[in-house]
C-alpha cells in the first residue's frame, strides 16, 4: 500500500471519528462553494446564449433578414441584431445618411434565390390603453399561424389572430379572450383571441407582447423602418452568405451561424476586447481568487490545529515506529485533502440542488421567468478545485508543526517545550507598507490595485501577529490570576493562538472595509442628492392620469387634508392627448448634466405655483405671469426677452420629432439652485393650439408637512383609484446604514465566534492538565471558567480590534476611488444655472458600529466560552 493511500485512509477514518470537528471544517470550506454554485447556476439559467434564444428569435425559420434601409454595405454581429455602417455601431432603426427605399417581398426573395420562402415579421414599441392610462408594449406583427413561426410563442388560451381586427396578447397584459384591447394612442380597437406566455427574464422579462397580423397596427413613425422577414430555405445561411447580403444593406440572424459562429476577428461587431480590458479582468479574477483562498485558509486553519492536537499521541506512535517527518506531514495534509474535497463536492452538489429549487419556484419558460436549467460545469469545477486547494493550504501549517513535535513528550502526554516561532515581523511590516502603497496607488488608478493592497496588508498582518502575541505575556502581570494564566498560556503557545487571532482578524477586517464603503456611499448619496420637489412637499402626480381619475382623486385629497390649499402644475398635450415635456433650448452650459424632477423643466401653472417654487411672494413676477410671460430663473436661457423651448413626447428623444417655440420671458433672480427652470402660463400654450392637463397636485411645505402616517392615509385611497398616480413626501435622502450592514454584522459575528470558540477549545484541550492542577489545588469551578473565558477574550480581543483597524485603509481607498470616478463625470448644474456642489473626498467611518464590535464581540465570546466550559476534573496518569 502506498504512503499516500494509507494516509488518505487514515484521514478518512479520523474524519469520521471526530464528526464535530470535521463538520466545522467542512462548513467553513463548503459554504463559499455552495453560495458560488447557487449564484452561478441561477445566472447561467437566466442568461440565455444566442442559441438558446433561437426559438424566440427565429421560430423554425432558417434566418431572420432585416432590411436596414442603408444603401450600401453594412457590418453586423453574427449573434445579435446590432449592425453598423463602418464607424459606429447602430441600433435598429437608426440608419445612416445613405438611405434607400425599403425592399419589397419580391425583391427580398430575389436576393435570397430560388427555393426560399419569406413571411414579413416586424417588432415595434407601441402602447395600449388601460382604464387609467396607457402602457408600453411590444407589437409583434407576424402571422403566428404559419409553421415557420413554430416555437416563437407558447399559446396558453385561445388561438392566434387570423383577421385584421384580432390580436393575441401576453399573459402579463391581463386581457381575457373575447375582450377588446385598444392599441396605440389612437385607440384602435382589437379583439383578443389568444393569450401567450410571457417571455423569459433574459429575453424580455416584464415586456408585454401584442401579436397581430402584418400591417394591421398603425404604428408611430415610418412603418417601413426596419422591416424583417422570416426565411424558410433549403440552403443554410452560412457566414459567407450573410456577408454577401450585408453588401446589399441586409442584416441576417442565421440559425446556421448561431450553431457554428465564425471566429472573432476583423469585420465583426463581436470584436475581441482590448488587451488592457482582458488584462484587468484577469487581474480581478486572480486577486478575488487569492483573497477567497486565503480567507478560507485562515478560517479553517484553527480547526485543523484542534484536530492535530487531539491526534498528537497517534502521530507520535507512528513517529516512534519509524515514521518520517515527511510521512507525518503527508498524513496531516491528507486531512486537508479529504475534508477539502468532501466539503467542496458536497457544497457543489447541494448548491446545484438549492439552485434547482430556486429555479423551480421562480419557474421556467413557457410558464415562468427563467430559461432552461443550466449548470455551468466549468465554473462549478473551478470553485470545487479552489475549495480543495483551500483545504490543502489550511492543513499545511499544522502539518509542519506535526513534523517538529517532540515524540517523547507527546507519548508521555507532556507539553512540548519547544518554542513556537515568533513569526517574521520584519517581512510582515514590509508587506503592510507595500499594501498601503498599493492602496494609495489604487485610489487614482483602479480597484484592482486596492484589492492587491488589501491582500498584501492581510498577509503582512499574518506574519506580524505571532510576534505581537509573544509581546503580550509580560503585560499580564497585573491582571487577576485566571486572566494572567490565560494571557501567558496564549503567549507561550503562539502556534495555536496566532491562527485563531488571524482568522478573527480576517473576518472583522472584511466587515470594517464594507462598513466604511457603505457609510461613505451614504454620505456621497446625501451630497449628490437632487430634490424632486421643495423639501417637505407633498406631491400627488402622474403624467398619464386621465381626467376621470383626477376627478376621483381631488375629493380624496380634500377629505384627507381639509382646508389645505392645493397647488396645481399642468403640462401641454398634443392632438393625440399625449403629455409633452417642455425643455429649454438654451441653458448656458451645454456639457452639463441637468437635474430635473417630475415637474419637468418648465411646468405650467399660476401664481400659486410660482409662490411655491420661489418660496416667497413676488408681485412683479406674478403680474408678468398673468400677462402671459414665462418666468425664467436662468439668465443664460433668455435672449431678446424670449426663451426658446422645445416640446416632445416623453416616449421620444428631445431631438426627434420635437416642436420648437418661443415665449416672452421675464428673468427672476433666485438664491441657489431650484427644482425647475421657471414657470410658464398655461395661456401661452392654449393660445397656440395646445390643450393642457393636470399633472401634479402639490401641498406647499410652508402650509402643511405630512407625517409618514398621514402620507399613508392619503396614499392608500389615491392609489386605489389608479396605479398611474404616485403620492410622495419629499423628505430628502433617507438611507439607513444599520439595515444595510445587518447582514455583514451577523456574518462577521458567526465567523468571529466560530474561530474564537474553535481556538478556545484547542487552548482548553492543550492546557487541560494545568486546569486540572488548578482545580486539584482548591480552585473553585468559577476560576476554571474564568481561565477559559480569558483565553477566548484574548483571541477575540486581539483579532477584532486589529481587524477593524486593518479594514479601514482599504475601505477608505475604495470610498475615495468612487468619489474620484464621480468627479470624472461631466459637471452637474441646476436648471437655473447655479452650479450644484460635487461630492467631496469624504470618508465616513461608522465609529459607533466599529467600537461596539470591538468591545461587544470579545465580551460576548468570553461570556459564552466561560458558560459552556466543563469544570469536572478528569484524573489521568502522567509519565515522568
Amino acid at each position: 500500500m502506498s504512503a499516500l493511500r494509507a494516509a488518505l485512509r487514515i484521514a478518512r477514518r479520523d474524519a469520521w471519528r471526530a464528526k464535530g470537528r470535521s463538520l466545522l471544517i467542512m462548513i467553513m470550506i463548503g459554504l463559499p462553494v455552495l453560495a458560488f454554485t447557487v449564484a452561478s447556476t441561477y445566472t447561467a439559467t437566466g442568461d440565455l446564449d444566442p442559441r438558446e434564444r433561437t426559438g424566440w428569435d427565429l421560430g423554425s425559420a432558417a434566418a431572420l433578414v432585416t432590411d436596414t434601409g442603408v444603401a450600401g454595405p453594412i457590418r453586423q454581429s453574427p449573434t445579435r441584431s446590432s449592425w453598423f455602417t463602418g464607424l459606429n455601431i447602430t441600433e435598429p432603426g437608426l440608419a445612416g445618411p445613405d438611405e434607400r427605399p425599403p425592399m419589397t417581398e419580391a425583391e427580398i426573395e430575389a436576393v435570397l434565390g430560388p427555393g426560399a420562402r419569406v413571411i414579413p415579421s416586424r417588432q415595434v414599441s407601441e402602447e395600449y390603453q388601460e382604464r387609467d392610462g396607457y402602457r408600453g408594449a411590444v407589437v409583434r406583427e407576424v402571422d403566428a399561424r404559419d409553421p415557420i413561426t413554430r416555437g416563437m410563442f407558447h399559446l396558453l388560451v385561445g388561438r392566434f389572430p387570423q383577421a385584421d381586427d384580432e390580436v393575441a396578447v401576453s399573459d402579463r397584459i391581463g386581457a381575457a379572450v373575447g375582450s377588446t384591447l385598444r392599441v396605440t394612442r389612437n385607440g384602435v380597437a382589437k379583439r383578443v383571441v389568444g393569450v401567450v406566455a410571457d417571455l423569459p427574464a433574459s429575453v424580455g422579462h416584464g415586456v408585454r407582447q401584442i401579436i397581430a397580423l402584418p400591417g394591421t397596427v398603425p404604428v408611430r413613425g415610418n412603418p417601413d423602418l426596419e422591416r424583417g422577414w422570416l426565411v424558410e430555405s433549403r440552403e443554410p445561411f452560412t457566414w459567407d452568405r450573410v456577408l454577401q447580403m450585408n453588401q446589399k444593406g441586409l442584416s441576417v440572424l442565421s440559425r446556421a451561424v448561431l450553431d457554428d459562429p465564425p471566429p472573432i476577428g476583423d469585420g465583426l461587431v463581436d470584436a475581441v476586447e482590448e488587451p488592457g480590458v482582458r488584462w484587468n479582468a484577469v487581474q480581478t479574477v486572480t486577486l478575488v481568487t487569492a483573497i477567497m483562498v486565503i480567507e478560507v485558509v485562515l478560517l479553517a486553519g484553527p480547526a485543523f490545529a484542534v484536530g492535530l492536537r487531539r491526534r498528537r499521541r497517534e502521530l507520535a506512535l507512528i513517529a516512534a515506529q519509524g515514521g518520517s517527518a515527511r510521512q507525518l506531514k503527508l498524513m496531516v495534509i491528507s486531512d486537508g485533502l479529504v475534508l477539502g474535497t468532501g466539503a467542496s463536492v458536497l457544497g457543489a452538489v447541494l448548491g446545484v440542488g438549492v439552485a434547482r429549487v430556486v429555479v423551480t419556484v421562480l419557474g421556467q419558460w413557457p410558464d415562468g421567468e427563467l430559461g432552461p436549467f443550466e449548470v455551468p460545469l466549468g465554473q462549478v469545477a473551478l470553485v470545487v478545485a479552489l475549495g480543495t486547494l483551500s483545504g490543502l493550504a489550511a492543513a499545511v501549517v499544522p502539518a509542519v508543526q506535526a513534523a517538529r513535535w517532540d515524540v517523547a513528550a507527546a507519548l508521555a502526554d507532556r507539553r512540548d517545550t519547544r518554542r513556537d516561532r515568533a513569526g517574521r515581523p520584519l517581512l510582515g511590516a514590509i508587506l503592510v507598507v507595500a499594501g498601503l502603497a498599493a492602496l494609495t496607488y489604487g485610489v487614482w488608478n483602479g480597484e484592482n490595485a486596492i484589492l492587491a493592497g488589501a491582500l498584501l496588508g492581510q498577509l503582512g498582518l499574518v506574519l506580524v501577529t505571532p510576534w505581537v502575541i509573544s509581546r503580550i505575556g509580560p503585560l499580564a502581570r497585573r491582571l487577576p490570576l485566571p486572566f494572567r494564566l490565560a494571557v501567558r498560556d496564549g503567549a507561550r503557545n503562539r502556534g495555536r493562538t496566532a491562527p485563531a487571532v488571524v482568522a478573527v482578524m480576517a473576518a472583522t477586517a472584511a466587515f470594517s472595509m464594507v462598513s466604511v464603503v457603505v457609510a461613505s456611499d451614504v454620505v456621497r448619496w446625501e451630497q449628490t442628492y437632487r430634490y424632486s420637489f421643495a423639501p417637505g412637499t407633498t406631491a400627488v402626480y402622474g403624467a398619464d392620469v386621465t381626467e376621470e381619475s383626477w376627478r376621483a382623486i381631488r375629493p380624496i385629497v380634500a377629505k384627507t387634508l381639509p382646508g389645505v390649499p392645493l397647488v396645481e402644475a399642468l403640462r401641454p398635450v398634443d392632438e393625440k392627448g399625449e403629455s409633452l415635456s417642455v425643455q429649454l433650448t438654451d441653458r448656458g452650459c451645454y456639457e452639463c448634466h441637468v437635474s430635473k424632477g417630475s415637474l419637468d423643466e418648465l411646468p405650467l401653472g399660476g401664481p400659486d405655483l410660482l409662490r411655491y417654487v420661489l418660496g416667497r411672494t413676488d408681485p412683479a413676477a406674478e403680474a408678468a405671469l398673468a400677462a402671459g410671460r414665462a418666468i425664467v430663473f436662468n439668465p443664460a436661457a433668455v435672449r431678446n426677452d424670449e426663451v426658446r423651448l422645445h416640446l416632445f413626447s416623453r416616449n421620444m428623444s428631445p431631438d426627434a420629432g420635437s416642436v420648437r417655440m418661443s415665449l416672452p420671458a421675464t428673468i427672476v433672480k433666485v438664491d441657489g439652485p431650484t427644482e425647475v427652470a421657471g414657470v410658464a402660463p398655461a395661456s401661452a400654450f392654449t393660445s397656440r393650439g395646445y390643450a393642457v392637463k393636470l399633472s401634479h397636485l402639490l401641498v406647499d411645505p410652508r402650509i402643511k408637512r405630512l407625517s409618514p402616517a398621514e402620507e399613508q392615509r392619503l396614499s392608500a385611497p389615491v392609489r386605489a383609484v389608479t396605479s398611474r398616480v404616485a403620492v410622495t413626501v419629499e423628505r430628502g435622502p433617507r438611507v439607513e446604514i444599520g439595515q444595510r450592514l445587518l447582514v455583514f454584522v451577523i456574518a462577521t459575528a458567526v465567523i468571529v465566534f466560530g474561530a474564537t470558540f474553535t481556538a478556545t477549545a484547542l487552548a482548553a484541550a492543550d492546557s487541560r492538565r494545568d486546569l486540572d492542577t488548578l482545580s486539584a489545588t482548591g480552585a473553585p469551578p468559577r476560576t476554571r471558567r474564568a481561565v477559559v473565558a480569558g483565553q477566548a477574550a484574548l483571541i477575540a480581543g486581539l483579532g477584532v480590534p486589529v481587524g477593524l483597524l486593518a479594514g479601514l485603509p482599504p475601505g477608505a481607498a475604495l470610498a475615495m476611488r468612487a468619489v474620484i470616478q464621480f468627479h470624472h463625470l461631466p459637471p452637474d448644474t441646476a436648471l437655473n444655472g447655479y452650479r450644484l456642489p460635487s461630492p467631496e473626498i469624504a470618508i465616513a467611518i461608522p465609529w459607533l458600529t466599529l467600537v461596539a464590535g470591538a468591545v461587544g464581540l470579545p465580551l460576548a465570546a468570553a461570556l459564552v466560552a466561560g458558560l459552556f466550559t466543563r469544570t469536572r476534573v478528569r484524573l489521568s496518569r502522567r509519565v515522568a
